[in-house]
Parts: C-alpha cells; structure tokens; sequence
C-alpha cells in the first residue's frame, strides 16, 4: 500500500478537518494512506518515509526537506516558497497584467511613489482576507500598515471594479473550474469572510491570462498541483491578483457538484504507478 502525509501547521488543521479528512477517505478508497501530520510533531530524520507528501502549510523550507529526501511533495517547494509571500509572486509574474504596488519596508515612514489614493495594504504572508484594507488617505494607510507590523505589508493600486474577483482552480496544470466572488460590503470578497460565490464560465481573456500563468510557474520549476489563480478586474480587463498554493475549495463545493479532492488524489495516485 502507498502512504502518504497529509501536512497541516497546528491553527490551520483546527479549521479544515472535514477537508483533511475528505482527502485521507478518498486515498482510502484507492489503496492509499494518508496520514495527518502536525508540522508542529515532525522531527528529522523520520522513523518511516511516505512515498508522497500532500503539503497544506506554507513553510517552503520544510517541503524542500521531504525533497531532498527523493520525495514529491504536491504543491512542491518552489510553488510554496512563490505563493506564500505575495512580493515573490508579484516579481515572479512581472511581464504579465498586475496592479502597482509597492514594498514598504516594515517599521520605516512610508509614502506611496507611484499610487494615488484610495490603495489597497494587505499582508505579504497573508491569506484568507486578513487584514485587508482599504486606505483612503495617508493616515488609514498608516493605521493599516501598523496592524500588519513588524510583518511586511503590500500597497496596491485599487482595481476599478474592487470587491470582485475570481478564483480559478487549477489541477496538475489544467483548469478545472472557476468561481466568481463579490463582497457584501469593502473589499473583502473572500468566502469565509462572507462573500458571494457564483459558478463562472471563463472569458478567453481569463482563461489565456490564467493560461499563461501555469505555463510561467511550470517552466521555472514550480508546477501547480493543485493551486487557485485568483484575478479582480480593472477597467474591464481581468488582472493577476494572487496565485493560491493551500488553495480552499469550500466555495466550489458549494456551487457545483465537482468534487476536486477526488480528482486531486486520482492524480496523485496516477503519478504514484
């Protein structure tokens, strides 16, 4: 039988449980392992090596560990090490549509350059729409980048059509399905946070950009397994916002009836042969 990890950091298990344990009943069902693994409790060298590892933390460092040891690791350390801290993202897709944005330098004065209000501050590490906001002037700027600190901030250009944005998700690097978000209120369109979700028939202006965004990380090095390529839009033209590696699906689940982690382990599986 192959085995597997499931890799969860300690906080991020606590609310994904019946995810974890979505993906560890579909390997059942297809003579696989997986067991749940707290980064928390690993220590190396471990007692038994899996023959793959399913990553849900955001430790690159880590991942590259189960590499070095000749085991695959979905999404791998590459994909971890770009999607996890947004400033890696945003230089690695330069070239292709972003918003501006800029670095402030945690703890030092900060003035936009570039940018006219209003401006959007979000953690570089961040997920989920935490701390996200949006500052209309200098002093909100500031008070947003101080509840971000000592931790790095991002500041972009406010996208025209702000509160929307879409997220496509992405399997071993085909495009599976695509889910339209909208906030009730600010900017905050994410799902957990109370936005409303919509199945979405992709444009050929969303699917070409979405393409060539997995073909950019496929050709460094860093394949997207599974991933979720998230766009907002801005005077009509879809913009790369984020690209997802410890990707959710609730929200897809909600809208249609694709059960994505089964297609994800199928994969898996298929690679395992």
């Amino acid at each position: 039988m192959k085995t597997g990890l499931l890799l969860y950091d300690e906080r991020d298990y606590a609310v994904n449980r019946m995810f974890a344990a979505h993906i560890c009943e579909k390997a059942k069902m297809l003579g696989i392992d997986i067991q749940v693994t707290l980064t928390e409790n690993l220590s190396f060298p471990l007692q038994s090596l899996p023959d793959f590892v399913v990553s849900r933390q955001r430790n690159h460092l880590l991942s590259a560990e189960f590499e070095k040891l000749g085991i695959p690791v979905f999404n791998n350390a590459r994909v971890c090490e770009l999607c996890n801290d947004k400033r890696n993202t945003h230089r690695f897709l330069q070239g292709l549509p972003l918003m501006k944005t800029e670095f402030p330098a945690p703890g030092s004065a900060y003035f936009p350059e570039k940018m006219d209000f209003p401006l959007v501050v979000k953690p570089a590490s961040g997920h989920g729409g935490d701390r996200v906001a949006l500052a209309l002037n200098q002093r909100q700027l500031e008070a947003a980048i101080s509840q971000i600190s000592p931790y790095p901030a991002l500041v972009q250009a406010t996208a025209s059509e702000a509160g929307k944005d879409l997220r496509i998700y992405v399997l071993f690097g085909s495009i599976v399905a695509a889910v339209m978000r909208s906030a009730q209120s600010g900017i905050v369109s994410n799902y957990k946070r109370g936005g409303n979700v919509q199945l979405h028939t992709l444009t050929a202006a969303e699917t070409g950009l979405a393409q060539k965004v997995i073909d950019r990380f496929s050709g460094r090095g860093a394949p997207l397994s599974f991933a979720g390529i998230d766009m907002i839009f801005h005077n009509g033209t879809p913009v790369i916002n984020e690209v997802e590696d410890v990707v959710g699906s609730r929200m897809l689940y909600k809208v249609s009836d694709i059960d994505i982690i089964d297609m994800y382990i199928r994969q898996i599986a298929g690679r395992l042969c």
